[in-house]
């Protein structure tokens, strides 16, 4: 058994057991690729793949289990890399980051731009995801910091860092009846047409459920994706929406904003990565770049603390 073996197995599982994706992601080709699985699967004595012809249709009982195991074995390979780099006072390196477009736009262009000044040499990879898809991300290693807002479900080989409340803002245009109340309810906005966030992303699931949840029925005229989308056509007149805080920015002349995060459940943004990442200096300053409370200390403390807890700042 070889570590390129099991390179070979975790390449597979990531491209949805496609293996000329696996193959073109490795530098090799694709006899390579099965040749390589064929001879683990013989020092084994157990099928990881379920195949058909020429196609891989699926992944064993033992698949899985091997594969799983092999996770944490390339993961602790790569961290004697890292250290050797580290203790050979390499430079250079690779930090790599899997965000929402929420984050990618609004919340980490200041701190990569000064991370890249510090750290010329280190080669910086921004990956957008869905927000559910970014601890998945960390965890196969396919990134090594997570920033998304509410990580959801068991990640017990993560570390989650609290990194702040994402506040939620309502923007209108200027003169708008609601812009003289002094503090909105869920009823003043269901009076108005809501230009809102497409149904299939968590900010458009969270602003729908909770005017469900409180049997208020909310008339939603656009669905948008996109913050600066849903600015520019409430501008126009078209409704009113409820949007992240961060996505206000400059508030254009013709709009008028007004706090409603007291109105929707509770949102954090979290820091995630793994609890066995080998932690370079360049990636605890990147994160205290984005909560200066988190110091390598304080980053130890939780990647030593009970599984499946979130740090505390």
């Amino acid at each position: 058994m070889t570590l390129k073996q099991l390179r070979f197995l975790r390449e597979i599982s990531r491209q949805s057991l496609n293996m000329s994706n696996a193959a073109l992601a490795l530098h090799t080709s694709q006899p390579g690729v099965s040749r390589q699985l064929q001879e683990l699967e013989g020092e084994l004595g157990v099928e990881l793949l379920v195949r058909r012809k020429n196609r891989v249709l699926a992944m064993t009982e033992a698949g899985h289990a091997v594969l799983a195991a092999a996770q944490r074995m390339l993961n602790e390979a790569d961290n004697i890399r890292l250290i050797a780099e580290e203790l050979r006072q390499e430079r250079g390196g690779r930090l790599a980051l899997a965000t929402s477009h929420l984050h990618a736009r609004y919340t980490l262009l200041a701190p990569v731009k000064a991370f890249t000044e510090r750290h010329p040499e280190v080669e910086l990879h921004l990956m957008q995801a869905d927000p559910d898809d970014v601890p998945r991300m960390i965890e196969a290693n396919e990134a090594d910091v997570g920033i998304s807002t509410d990580v959801t479900g068991a990640h017990p080989s993560l570390v989650l860092l609290p990194s702040g409340v994402l506040r939620r803002s309502v923007i209108m245009p200027k003169g708008h009846p609601l812009s003289r109340k002094k503090k909105l309810t869920l009823k003043d906005l269901a009076n108005y047409p809501i230009v809102g966030y497409s149904p299939r992303s968590r900010g458009g699931q969270i602003i729908a459920r909770t005017f469900r949840d409180h049997r208020i029925e909310a008339r939603f005229v656009v669905s948008a994706s996109d913050s600066d989308v849903i600015k520019a056509y409430v501008e126009e007149g078209l409704g009113i929406a409820i949007v992240p805080s961060l996505a206000v920015g400059t508030v254009p002349a013709r709009l008028h904003v007004a706090d409603a995060t007291h109105l929707f459940p509770k949102s954090v943004t979290i820091i995630s990565l793994r609890r066995d990442i080998y932690l370079r200096r360049y990636l605890t300053d990147f994160i205290q770049m984005l909560v200066p409370a988190l110091t390598r200390e304080a980053i130890h403390r939780a990647m030593n603390a009970n599984e499946g807890v979130a740090a505390k700042r």
